[in-house]
């Protein structure tokens, strides 16, 4: 069985840049581990194409609960780079141009 699909949406808090680039290998291990499968992950950049103002992520997990959990964890809440999240489901279109799929349960990225 294939697990749903979620888009996590993050914003950074004011002010946390240094502190996002430092905590950067951290918050990468950090996705890269429990029951989660990243299909598609990166910042969101301010409109000048320049600073991270957040995160936007699309993973693979059981359910919404543990999705919120994973992300509870990461570096980048813990320690206050992120200052709010969004948890959705998501369903990809028959008709988008790129084809998203989560790996078949218990199958690593």
């Amino acid at each position: 069985m294939t697990p749903p699909l979620w888009v996590v949406h993050c914003l950074d808090a004011p002010g946390t840049e240094a502190l996002r680039a430092r905590l950067r290998p951290d918050h990468s291990l950090h996705l890269r581990s429990g029951r989660l499968d990243p299909l598609l992950y990166g910042p969101l950049v301010a409109e000048d194409g320049g600073r991270a103002v957040g995160s936007l992520l699309i993973v693979a997990g059981p359910d919404r609960e543990s999705v919120e959990q994973h992300f509870r964890q990461d570096p980048f809440l813990v320690h206050g780079v992120w200052r709010q999240i969004r948890v959705d489901a998501f369903t990809p279109s028959d008709r988008a141009p790129v084809r998203l799929t989560a790996p078949a349960a218990g199958g690593a990225p």
